[in-house]
């Protein structure tokens, strides 16, 4: 039997390509990772626009601070919703979360006349949605390792069987290139001196009997 390091050429043919492997840059990880750095990035516009606003009426208007209330409510149940659904995606949950804490961010520092208020303000968003966010990544990275590990499972076992059934080809063929070979020397045996040709003394070598192959050879030829 072939070696398996020694396989046939054609046996590569059948091999399953492997997985090609990602190429990291610069502008790949940013793209990557960009979900990561959204949420800081909407809070501090949020929190610029709030403070621009504060200067062009918003300050002390409860009405404009209650519409950001209402708005962040229903961003945040909006995230819920995606978060408990089953085919909810991640991205967009990261974004409505994202989205809410934007909003309860705009609303009191518009309306308050402290910076130092709404620099906190800023930073307890950003941490919140943070915090809410990250559950959703790791999540969603562990939905992506899964995936990638039963792919790698099936390429496997898809491996497996092609090896499998090119070491059982490379047997039979073999098997019945060495049942070709002893055929033919019987048969030469035979035609060399039939009269002394002693089927008994080719299984007493040990070698593989052909079924039924000696038998015939032997009496056609007596």
């Amino acid at each position: 039997m072939t070696p398996p390091d020694q396989l046939p050429a054609w046996y590569s043919q059948h091999l399953p390509a492997p997985a090609p492997q990602p190429q990291h840059t610069g502008l790949s990880l940013l793209i990557t990772y960009s979900g990561r750095i959204v949420p800081v990035i909407t809070t501090s516009t949020a929190l610029a626009l709030a403070r621009i606003w504060h200067e062009q009426g918003a300050a002390d208007s409860v009405g404009n601070m209650t519409l950001m209330i209402a708005l962040s409510t229903g961003s945040f149940a909006a995230a819920c919703v995606s978060a408990a659904h089953r085919n909810g995606d991640a991205v967009t949950t990261a974004a409505a979360f994202t989205a809410s804490g934007a909003f309860a961010l705009i609303g009191p520092a518009a309306y308050t006349e402290s910076w130092a208020l709404s620099v906190l303000l800023w930073l307890v968003a950003t941490v919140l949605v943070y915090v809410v966010s990250s559950r959703h990544w790791r999540t969603a990275r562990q939905d992506r390792e899964a995936r990638d590990h039963q792919l790698a499972l099936a390429r496997l076992d898809s491996a497996t069987t092609v090896a499998t059934a090119v070491i059982d080809h490379d047997a039979k063929a073999q098997a019945l290139a060495y049942g070709l070979t002893l055929a033919r020397a019987v048969e030469q045996r035979i035609e060399l001196d039939p009269a002394t040709y002693d089927p008994a003394a080719l299984t007493k070598t040990g070698l593989p009997e052909l079924p039924g192959h000696t038998a015939e050879i032997s009496s056609d030829h007596t």
